[in-house]
């Protein structure tokens, strides 16, 4: 029994699978191609060969490549990279609480032994002599007179006239006064105001 094979260039998916087997009997059939045509008449002489029959319709294009393979295993899993630097350290935690004042000692209470009575000295004290009388102040003499002025000495020499040394003690910063000299580290500078 023949089946008839639909040609289309888009197939539904149901019929896909269908009319692909369908090709492939065919052709391995070899009912694909168009029938030979008549002999043709025999020329004189029984020599001439009959004309070539018509060339039989190409037969549909067959599916190109094979249904989708299944896929892949996944691969195995790659090697645990390097272990990243060490991280810094961290900062300082706040000072702990500072615990409570322990109880205060004991106060001893005991004495020492009393250390022994130094011995008696040897030699007597003698008797403390009697104090004397004290003398009585003499009355105090009469003022003298006050003499009168001597005379009035030389006047002395004059002495030589002494050098007038000035001091300059420039200000250490800027005094911000126009043509003010002041000292820089060590060097004068005229101050421009």
């Amino acid at each position: 029994m023949s089946r008839k094979i639909l040609v289309s260039d888009t197939y539904d998916t149901e019929e896909f699978d269908a009319t692909l087997k369908d090709v492939v009997v065919a052709v391995n059939a070899g009912g694909v191609g168009a029938s030979t045509g008549p002999t043709g008449s025999a020329g004189p002489g029984g020599s001439a060969t009959g004309p070539t029959g018509s060339a039989g319709v190409t037969g549909p294009t067959g599916q190109t490549g094979g249904p989708r393979g299944v896929p892949g295993s996944t691969g195995p899993t790659g090697a645990t990279g390097p272990n990243g630097s060490a991280g810094g350290s961290g900062s300082a935690g706040p000072a702990g609480f500072t615990g409570p004042t322990g109880a205060p000692g004991l106060t001893g209470t005991s004495t020492g032994p009393t250390g022994p009575t130094g011995g008696v000295g040897a030699g007597a004290t003698g008797p403390t002599g009697s104090t004397g009388s004290v003398a009585a102040t003499g009355a105090t003499g009469p003022q003298g007179s006050t003499g009168s002025d001597g005379p009035a000495g030389a006047q002395g020499i004059t002495g030589p006239t002494g050098v007038n040394r000035t001091v300059f003690n420039p200000p250490s910063s800027d005094p911000h006064v126009v043509n003010q000299v002041w000292n820089n580290s060590g060097t004068l500078i005229v101050s421009a105001g």
